[in-house]
This record gives structure tokens, sequence and C-alpha cells, in this order.
């Protein structure tokens, strides 16, 4: 708890601020990583087929809380709490999870873009430390989660198909993109 007050008290207002906006995230979350023409409605494919995989991963992610049931930071010290407050529990984090689930996927479909998208997931589940949201290992647990739901989603025909559908609607750009 302690690490959670040093941390939110020190958080700088610009972070504050991303955090309070990230209460909802998708792919849109990843453009600077991933570049800003990289938009779903352009890339229909490969927006329904993350827009899944992030449905997925919160299903999962919302059955471990309510097993964990790990009151959130701001629920133990209230004068942690600031915002619109959730009423879910605490471990693992979703946004940590579901974030880290989207940038594992995103990697595999833009390989060379790997380390400033797994970043991007990173700093999207810290910023949920910086508001009192979660505590650091509600944090690492949603990695940790992340990458075995990604391990079982891979195991998947329907998510097999549906990522070289994406992986193709993304070549085909690329190859426009190169001719013009």
């Amino acid at each position: 708890m302690q690490e959670v007050r040093m941390v939110s008290r020190a958080a700088p207002s610009n972070d504050v601020a991303v955090a309070f906006s990230e209460k909802e995230f998708s792919i849109s979350n990843f453009a600077p990583a991933i570049g800003n023409d990289f938009k779903p409605d352009k890339f229909p494919k490969t927006g329904t087929f993350v827009h899944n995989v992030q449905t997925d991963a919160e299903t999962t992610t919302d059955n471990a809380k309510l097993f964990w049931k790990r009151p959130r930071p701001f629920m133990i010290d209230p004068s942690l709490a600031t915002g619109k407050l959730e009423k879910t529990f605490s471990y693992p984090s979703g946004h940590s999870t579901e974030s880290m689930v989207l940038a594992l996927v995103l990697a595999d479909l833009f390989p060379e873009k790997r380390d400033a998208i797994i970043a991007e997931a990173r700093m999207i589940g810290w910023h949920r430390v910086e508001i009192a949201r979660h505590y650091p290992t509600d944090i690492y647990a949603g990695r940790v989660l992340a990458q075995a739901i990604v391990e079982q989603m891979k195991k998947s025909p329907d998510y097999q198909r549906d990522f070289a559908a994406a992986q193709a609607e993304i070549a085909a750009a690329q190859v426009v993109e190169k001719s013009n």
C-alpha cells in the first residue's frame, strides 16, 4: 500500500491525465507505436479481430477478479480516491491484462514495432498504479495472465484463421502504401 501511495502522489500530472483518458482503451491507444495511419475502420478484419481478442481477455480477467476479490487501493485508503471509481476488484489488473494481450497480438502483426508496442502496454498498466486503481502486483499479474491468454488463443483454429486474415489485410495495405 505504501508503494501505491508514493507512486500516486509522485505521478506527473500529464501521466494522471493520460491514465484517466485510458478508462476505455482500444487498438487506437497503440497508434504511437504502430503509426497514426493505422485506424481500425481502414482495416475492418484487423479491427474486428483485435476487438474480439480484447473481449475474450476481458472475460478471462473479470473471472479472475471475481475469484480473487482483492479490494482496490482506494477502497483500503479512501484518501487515494480520485475521479470516477471502479466498483470491481483489483487483482489482476484488467487494463494491464487486456493491453498486454493486445500488445502481444499486435507485436505479432507488426514484429518490427514489437518493442514500442510492448512499452505502450506496460505504460497503460503502470498508469493504473499512478491513479491508485491498482497495486504494482496487480499490474505484473496482468502481464503474466496476458501471456497465458495469448498462448491459449493461438491454439484456437478461429484465432489462427482471423489472425491470418488480419495479417493479409495489413500486408495488402503495406504493398499499396509502398507503391504510392
